[in-house]
């Protein structure tokens, strides 16, 4: 053999030898693998694992495939955080797992299994803290009440909507003994509400001043009451249950002072209801209702000289030409038009609604 062949044979030798007593690169590390499922036993699928490295940062990231399963090589052997983090970002819950070199290390994720765990854990915290127990109780007959008060609640709301008022009723009066805190004047409103539209007036007083009483700030409840009263013909309490309203709510008052202004106008206290319509304008500029009761108002107060001329007190005119201008068309219009021509003794027949302005 040449000298050249021997050294080629030698140096085989000595790289043979040397790959023998190297080892590899992937037997000095470690790997996870395992399958994630939800509580039917599905697969997972698309969920990502968040592996991060203990008493190091460092993290990587897998996503489990079709069957929810996954595979991470390459891992220092380690201890190592496991978050289950679902496809919308959340994290799910995590479990630790020390990793090793050799075989691959299982860690499963199933939320079957993890959620019973939990109640075990919970279980066993609560059997050895009675304290926790009952506050735990109480917790869980409020979450039963609550859920009652709901479905109680959303039929009643239900059957308002379908005018069946006196089944509304029904259903607020269950609701009501589970009501707790803000949720009393709530349904107390309801069956104020229930028992106004079913014509029941007296129930519906009663329960209109028990909302009332449970919150005495709340300035709906006030011109709900008032109107109540009107309906039966109290007209001195629905007007202070109006005023009342309004002095609750003063920027938000034009509903109630128009309602102040209707009992006042129908009691023939044209004064009074011109007062309160004018206000009613002044709060909210776009009422056009308002701006034709006010005129109505007016017209209350005219007087008449002998020879049968109408004269309006100012304000009229102006009152009836802004409801025209808000309402060309509205219900009243043919009224307001035939009061104009009564007062001028000619009427404007086209009236257009003014076009807001730029700034």
């Amino acid at each position: 053999m040449s000298l050249s062949g021997v050294r080629k044979v030698m140096g085989l030798a000595v790289v043979l030898m040397l790959l023998a007593g190297a080892s590899p690169v992937f037997a000095q590390l470690g790997s996870l693998t395992g399958v994630c499922k939800d509580e039917k036993g599905n697969p997972l699928v698309g969920y990502k694992l968040r592996i991060e490295r203990q008493n190091v940062k460092w993290k990587s990231e897998v996503k489990t495939n079709k069957k929810g399963e996954y595979t991470h090589i390459g891992l220092a052997p380690a201890d190592y955080k496991v978050t289950l983090v679902d496809p919308s970002g959340r994290d799910v819950f995590f479990l630790g797992t020390h990793v090793g070199i050799g075989d691959p290390t299982e860690l499963n994720f199933d939320l079957a299994k993890e959620r019973a765990r939990a109640q075990d854990d919970q279980a066993r915290q609560l059997a050895a803290n009675p304290e926790l127990q009952k506050q735990k109780d109480e917790a869980d007959k409020d979450v039963k009440q609550f859920t009652g008060l709901k479905g109680l609640y959303e039929q009643g709301e239900v059957l308002l909507g379908e005018k069946k008022y006196v089944e509304a009723a029904a259903m607020f009066e269950q609701a009501l003994p589970l009501a707790k805190g803000t949720n009393i004047p709530v349904i107390l409103a309801k069956l104020g509400e229930s028992y106004h539209k079913s014509r029941q007036y007296d129930r519906a007083v009663e329960y209109y001043r028990k909302a009332s009483e449970a919150n005495p700030a709340n300035p709906d409840v006030h011109n709900n009451l008032g109107n109540v009263y009107a309906e039966m013909g109290k007209s001195a309490e629905a007007l202070a249950e109006f005023q009342k309203a309004a002095e609750l709510n003063p920027a938000g008052a034009a509903r109630y002072y128009f309602n102040l202004g209707a009992v006042s106008y129908n009691m023939g206290k044209m004064d009074d209801a011109a007062n309160a319509f004018k206000k009613a304008t002044e709060i909210d500029p776009k009422y056009a209702d308002a701006f034709f009761w006010l005129g109505q108002a007016f017209m209350g107060k005219a007087t008449m000289t002998p020879d049968g001329k109408v004269v309006a007190v100012p304000g009229t005119v102006e009152a009836l030409e802004n409801y025209l201008k808000l309402e060309p068309n509205g219900k009243n219009a043919a009224t307001a038009q035939a009061l104009l021509q009564t007062v001028q003794g000619q009427i404007q027949t086209v009236y257009k609604s003014e076009k807001k302005k730029k700034k």
